[in-house]
């Protein structure tokens, strides 16, 4: 399938856009066989069944699933072998190991996978089976992830369970995608702003051309289309939403959901979106590695699936940290044999639930925040990290969007894309809230009528000019 899509990709930008369009469904023919063929729907009936797990069969399951991937790790791929035989750890400690005993076993770094991911692949799977992705990469090197075709399809039923089925829809249907990779050449390119992919019913949308001038072209072609399901970029769907409704145009279909994903879904996003849409739209918070998983229920919290990965939440001595509080989040897959991570570093600050969810799904633990990436901070001048930027712009309805810079521990810049209403006391609102949590620091705040992206079309909330000093408090 990527042997396919590369001997396109070089050529790809000089297409006309119908051989682009036939292009990317002869991707998407290779890539829907590959997640949805062979034992997709087995993997999706197990996954419902499980749905409906009391909390005690899920600890089975997830204790037998983590002693079978530990010990075919130990036995396989060399990296754990060196690093936990150095660590004292023998074979036979990994037979009772439970999910509380995993603190044993050392954090894997993802610097240790983005360097080398070959070696992390278990031996004994022929090469031709195995499939790579790339992470975004958005700050640094992208992350090389392996597996093979019967993982991927246990990947997409897990989702089609609990992310879409949650949402009242399928990935199978009719759907739209919002999304970082460039379908349509950068530049000034004239529209369209999408491409078609036949073989997967799927209408594919540029976040890299959104802009006042274009977006007539968006909402065209999506009340041509009429997608049931709307997927991709959290932020771009917001930032497109807004633009709808600016400038008065109208979405002349309802879908049955929005599946928005890779950035924080806030409620004046989702307020935004439903008013543009005409649907809701529901979190997906997950990793390209495929390691962790967590889908919003029907009561708006987001549930990690149990059954898809272990998650641990730890300080920064690897100690884990009691549900409310701020920690770093460590996975173990229990999906993919053929590249394990275990007691992974994904990157990412999240917080647990102590409560339990209305829904009754009391088996799969709630994220209670999800701040995003370890550099998505900001310094105060005595030392704590804030990790809240998406808190400093609520309720301000005139910041289409906004993105901060710190320049120096004393020196934060905000680049703001005001709406037509933004003026002086929403400028100093922001500047007094910063203060309010960051302390005595400068804030600078510059309009523009677009913010950056990174390569894949992504948007990035703090960007951090500094060198971090060793923190003492995070706070949320």
């Amino acid at each position: 399938m990527n042997a396919i899509f590369s001997k396109f990709e070089s050529i790809y930008p000089h297409l006309p856009v119908w051989a682009q369009n036939s292009a990317i469904s002869l991707y998407g023919l290779g890539y829907r066989r590959e997640r949805l063929a062979g034992g997709f729907p087995q993997f999706v009936e197990e996954f419902q069944q499980r749905d409906r797990w009391s909390a005690d069969q899920m600890d089975d399951y997830q204790n037998s699933s983590l002693r079978a991937m530990i010990l075919h790790a130990f036995d396989n791929v060399l990296y754990y072998n060196r690093q936990w035989s150095a660590a004292g750890i023998h074979r036979n400690d990994l037979l009772q190991v439970t999910t509380r005993d995993l603190a044993i076993l050392p954090i894997t770094k993802k610097a240790d996978v983005r360097a080398n991911p070959d070696a992390f692949v278990a031996n004994g799977i022929p090469s031709g089976r195995l499939h790579r992705y790339n992470t975004s990469g958005s700050t640094g090197t992208p992350v090389t992830c392996i597996c093979t075709s019967e993982a991927h399809r246990k990947f997409i039923a897990a989702r089609e369970v609990r992310s879409f089925g949650w949402a009242g829809t399928s990935v199978q249907k009719r759907r739209s995608m919002l999304g970082g990779r460039k379908v349509v050449p950068l530049g000034d390119s004239p529209p369209p702003y999408h491409r078609t992919n036949w073989a997967e019913n799927q209408i594919y949308f540029s976040a890299h051309h959104i802009s006042p001038r274009n977006v007539r072209h968006y909402a065209d072609a999506l009340n041509r289309f009429q997608p049931k399901v709307m997927t991709g970029y959290a932020h771009s769907h917001y930032l497109l939403a807004r633009l709808l409704l600016e400038q008065g145009l109208r979405i002349e279909f309802e879908p049955e959901a929005l599946v928005l994903s890779s950035e924080k879904l806030t409620s004046e996003m989702k307020s935004v979106l439903h008013q543009a849409f005409h649907a809701r739209a529901y979190e997906e918070y997950g990793s390209v590695e495929n390691c962790v998983l967590a889908t919003e229920c029907s009561s708006g919290r987001l549930h990690i699936s149990s059954d898809f990965g272990i998650v641990e939440v730890v300080d920064d001595a690897g100690r884990p940290v009691p549900p409310g509080t701020l920690g770093r989040l460590v996975c173990t897959g229990l999906l993919n044999p053929a590249q394990p991570l275990i007691r992974y570093e994904v990157g990412d600050r999240v917080a647990l639930d102590a409560d339990l969810c209305p829904c009754g799904r009391d088996h799969l633990p709630v994220l209670q925040e999800v701040v995003g990436r370890l550099e998505d901070v900001l310094i105060a001048p005595d030392g704590r990290r804030s990790a809240c930027s998406h808190r400093l712009f609520h309720g301000l309805s005139h910041v289409v969007e906004a993105q901060l810079v710190q320049e120096r521990l004393d020196l934060i810049r905000v680049r703001v894309v005001p709406s037509k209403e933004y003026a002086q006391p929403d400028s100093d609102l922001i500047c007094q809230r910063i203060r309010d949590h960051l302390g005595n620091v400068e804030v600078v705040i510059e309009t523009t009528s677009a913010l950056p992206r990174t390569e894949r079309g992504k948007f990035r909330s703090v960007i951090s000019l500094i060198s971090e000093t060793s923190p003492t408090t995070i706070t949320i």
